[in-house]
């Protein structure tokens, strides 16, 4: 494979939010002979030399690598051409590190580059295997095997693998959409479409209120949490500690839901969740 042929450079994945960046280098690190090792996505959290070490033999995903102040960009040029980070307390003393740098941008760095906001020459190592990710709707030719692929993927968290297909007028809304958002926006509308479907295919009407040609992503969002958290309450047999535990979820965090939402503690009361905004 490509990723395995590649295993030891570092790699740029370029495009717009929401195209899958972060996705496509969970694949590229799976793909490869990193696979059984760690990926970790750095965080401000702790020294880039820390993650690194952490990283030892695999992947450590950079994400919005252009955000980065010039110390934070220098930091992992050195490592780059060192292939080691500096111990900290222990003056000149270097560990050698085995991990792969992934990093992915929405900006256009060789513009940031020339302005001087942008490490040239670390664009340059970053630039050894470079994947430009194309908004959602220039990808016609994919879009069905996109939306089938979300859609598995989702069933199978919601144990709803009998929903295998969308039906015409499902399929029609979402082609005719133009998913600013691109992959991210696309997937949380089938989660939602998912959730929500009852019969043997999504329907038109699981779908959440394209008008305007925009989504109301608040209401979309709260929408998809209360009948999220129905389906969980049910398949538990609303016993909310139950629920907490399998889900991972703080019952405090819980019971506000369930308060805002006028989900009550048992079936009795009418829990059906309204009908698609």
């Amino acid at each position: 494979m490509l990723a395995a042929q590649t295993d030891t450079a570092s790699a740029l994945i370029f495009g717009a939010s929401g195209t899958g960046k972060g996705a496509i280098a969970k694949w590229i690190h799976s793909s490869g002979p990193r696979a059984a090792r760690p990926f970790r996505e750095a965080s401000k959290d702790m020294s880039f030399a820390e993650q690194l070490s952490l990283a030892q033999g695999g992947t450590l995903a950079v994400h919005e690598i252009g955000e980065l102040s010039l110390t934070e960009q220098l930091a992992i040029l050195d490592y780059l051409k060192t292939r080691s980070v500096a111990l900290p307390g222990q003056s000149g003393m270097r560990m050698l590190v085995n991990a792969r740098i992934i990093a992915t941008t929405s900006q256009a760095l060789e513009g940031r580059a020339q302005s001087g906001f942008f490490n040239a020459e670390l664009l340059e190592k970053l630039n050894v295997f470079r994947i430009e990710m194309p908004p959602l709707t220039s990808r016609v030719d994919e879009f069905e095997d996109i939306v089938l692929g979300i859609t598995g993927e989702i069933t199978r968290e919601f144990h709803k693998e009998h929903l295998r297909d969308l039906s015409p007028d499902a399929w029609k809304l979402l082609r005719d959409y133009d998913w600013p958002g691109n992959i991210r926006e696309l997937r949380n509308v089938l989660r939602l479409a998912i959730v929500s479907a009852s019969g043997d295919q999504i329907e038109a009407s699981d779908l959440p209120d394209f008008g305007h040609d925009r989504l109301d992503f608040r209401s979309t969002r709260e929408q998809f949490e209360k009948i999220y958290i129905i389906e969980l309450l049910r398949t538990f047999e609303w016993e909310v500690d139950r629920t907490c535990q399998m889900a991972r979820m703080d019952k405090t965090a819980l019971l506000d839901k369930m308060k805002k939402y006028g989900i009550g503690l048992g079936p009795a009361t009418d829990q059906s969740p309204a009908p698609p905004l």
